[in-house]
């Protein structure tokens, strides 16, 4: 007999002695009642001790009074956490967006890594932290192996554990020259770890992306992010966004150059209902972008991206009034805050806060501000403010707002918070959210605190 993923299972050398069908019994010891099954296989997970009694079923007197008593100690069995990719398509030179799924096993996690093989002649990819990464304060880390092998490492400083969710957003981008049919994902070296450093067993399942006939979408509205946070929704006025899409930007990477903002980089333009958004990074599958404050009021608005004049993408999108997120120091959306201290100087682990002290947080999606923001105007004496309520919470309690407006040299769009440490906070690395109006910043941005 042996335990098997929980379930116990007769060994050959046992079933050979007992020939015929047979019956199992499982009950705490000591045995009360008959209670039997056939061919009854079950999960022996958490029970105590217990009786497992064998009947072999026959006609004969022998047969029927058989029984083989066998006494076990149930102790826990470890089951693996498992991460999923899904078979999604996509014609060629179009973008999908494909999510790593995480389910946690019987016991925690706090950490993991693991390699996606891929054919990189046939897709590019770009990656960010899902909703299960970011919840528990992680951040997301990868290095390309090789052109067909991109290794991906989720952890941080605390031992919180991953929960159950989508733990890696990837955004597929086809190349147009990519040949039609299925393209794998394949999942190796999966490694995880338990909040206490041990490892922990995990299991994976592979994806794939099958190029399908005709011409894609280069640009979905999942991939259309804010900046900072690195989550797709509806857009702000003047809030920063990311563009991921297959070839939507410059041949070669490129900023304005001398000033702040552009309406075109080497060809690339971004406008809202006709109207040019401000530019602030172009590449060839992205583009970083300021939302015109001209949408505040609306529901919908109608994105388009045009390269050399010509439109090669469209998307209609959700307005709100306000999309909040805090920046963070590696750009991945989660994990350290982009926050300075009293002293101006950088907030970190090494670095932190004292309770009590006045902090600044840089953010972005804050809508409509007093008086009206400029699209692509540089802050400078006159100071915006926001026009909705701002609230900060640090470590779960409610921070003093000192000022909440535009950022003093910085790009109208970024939004800067001056807050008070609670003096009730506790020291460590806690999260900070911020909310403006009835939107809420998403979760995993945290604040080094003494």
């Amino acid at each position: 007999m042996a335990l098997v993923n929980g379930i116990v299972q007769l060994s050959d050398s046992f079933s050979s002695d007992i020939t015929g069908s047979v019956w199992l019994r499982i009950e705490p010891a000591p045995v009360n009642k008959l209670w039997k099954k056939q061919a009854w296989p079950f999960l022996v997970q958490n029970l105590p001790p217990c009786v497992i009694v064998c009947r072999k079923v026959g006609t004969s007197p022998a047969a029927s009074s058989f029984f083989a008593h066998i006494v076990v100690a149930c102790a826990p069995i470890a089951c693996a956490q498992q991460l999923s990719l899904p078979a999604e398509s996509s014609a060629a030179g179009g973008s999908v967006l494909i999510s790593a799924a995480f389910a946690p096993g019987s016991g925690p996690v706090s950490g993991l890594q693991f390699d996606l093989q891929y054919d990189s002649s046939a897709m590019s990819l770009v990656a960010t932290a899902g909703d299960a990464a970011r919840s528990s304060g992680k951040s997301l880390y990868y290095s390309d192996l090789n052109p067909n092998q991109r290794r991906f490492v989720l952890a941080g400083s605390d031992q919180n554990p991953i929960p159950a969710g989508m733990l890696v957003n990837l955004f597929v981008l086809v190349t147009p020259n990519a040949s039609t049919g299925a393209h794998a994902l394949i999942l190796t070296n999966l490694s995880s770890v338990s909040p206490t450093g041990s490892s922990a067993p995990i299991t994976g399942t592979n994806g794939s992306v099958s190029v399908t006939i005709g011409t894609g979408s280069r640009l979905e509205s999942t991939g259309v992010l804010n900046a900072a946070s690195l989550n797709a929704g509806a857009v702000a006025p003047g809030e920063i966004i990311t563009l991921i899409g297959s070839g939507i930007g410059a041949e070669i990477a490129q900023t304005p150059g001398s000033s702040a903002t552009s309406t075109i980089i080497s060809g690339a333009s971004v406008l809202f209902d006709g109207t040019p958004a401000p530019l602030l990074y172009a590449a060839p599958n992205q583009i970083n972008a300021i939302v015109p404050f001209g949408v505040s009021g609306q529901d919908v608005t109608q994105m388009s991206v045009t390269s050399g004049g010509q439109l090669i993408a469209a998307v209609p999108l959700s307005v709100s009034a306000s999309a909040p997120a805090i920046f963070t120091l590696d750009g991945s959306g989660a994990g350290a805050g982009a926050i300075l201290n009293q002293d101006s100087s950088l907030n970190s682990e090494l670095n932190p806060a004292s309770r009590g002290s006045i902090v600044v947080i840089y953010a972005t999606g804050a809508g409509q501000t007093d008086p009206p923001g400029v699209d692509g105007q540089v802050t400078g004496d006159v100071l915006s403010h926001a026009t909705q309520p701002v609230a900060v919470q640090i470590g779960g309690f409610a921070a003093e707002i000192l000022y909440a407006g535009a950022a003093p040299g910085l790009v109208a769009g970024v939004l800067q918070i001056n807050c008070r440490v609670p003096g009730n906070a506790q020291p460590g690395v806690v999260s900070v959210g911020l909310t403006v109006g009835t939107a809420t910043s998403p979760a995993g941005v945290n604040l080094a605190i003494q």
